[in-house]
């Protein structure tokens, strides 16, 4: 069986940061990590990033194939690969339904990047078309965003936010400085009429 005690370690953490920072609640979201060109470290499906634990986490090829575990993979699984298949030096994705980004996606409109950070950082928040969770159509409309190599985060229709990274803490600070930016922009539009 395959040992990566670091990689899981630090899988967890982050699952942990998502929900201490509140990009995360319930079940929902994902977390997938590459480890090969043909090996992924993946959430769990029905599991709350909380109560991730190095035992419970899932390896899979790049088929989305259980190579290591017990538990089903995310059903989001293929969305991730999509993005490791179009995006070589990607090295991990997380996906959440973080509030105010998320309300900008269910209206399926782009995040305004308003600070210097942002618009540095991420350039540019595509909105994805809106598809079934863990569909082979979602999965081809996120692989057609993020074949752009200036795309770091995107925004899916209807449901929530997608960045990638070339490690997890990356992944995770994008996503991040995406809800962030989502919420200066909420407020900003406030503050405008006051």
């Amino acid at each position: 069986m395959l040992s990566c005690p670091d990689e899981k370690k630090l899988f967890v953490q982050i699952c942990r940061r998502a929900v201490e920072t509140g990009m995360q609640v319930s079940t929902g979201g994902n977390v997938s990590m590459k480890l090969s060109d043909n090996l992924f470290l993946v959430k769990p499906s029905g599991l709350s990033l909380y109560d991730v634990q190095t035992k419970n986490l899932v390896l899979a090829d790049a088929r989305g194939r259980v190579v290591q575990g017990s538990a089903k993979p995310t059903k989001e699984i293929g969305t991730h690969l999509s993005i490791y298949r179009v995006r070589k030096e990607v090295g991990a994705v997380v996906h959440y339904h973080s509030p105010c980004a998320t309300a900008y996606a269910v209206l399926a409109r782009e995040i305004p990047l308003l600070t210097v950070h942002g618009k540095r950082i991420l350039g540019r928040l595509p909105v994805i078309p809106e598809g079934e969770e863990g569909s082979e159509a979602l999965g081809r409309f996120v692989e057609e965003t993020f074949a752009d190599p200036s795309i770091k985060a995107a925004l899916l229709a209807g449901h929530g936010i997608l960045a990638a990274g070339r490690h997890l803490t990356e992944a995770q600070n994008l996503a991040e400085l995406v809800e962030e930016s989502a919420k200066i922009a909420f407020l900003s539009d406030r503050l405008k009429d006051a």
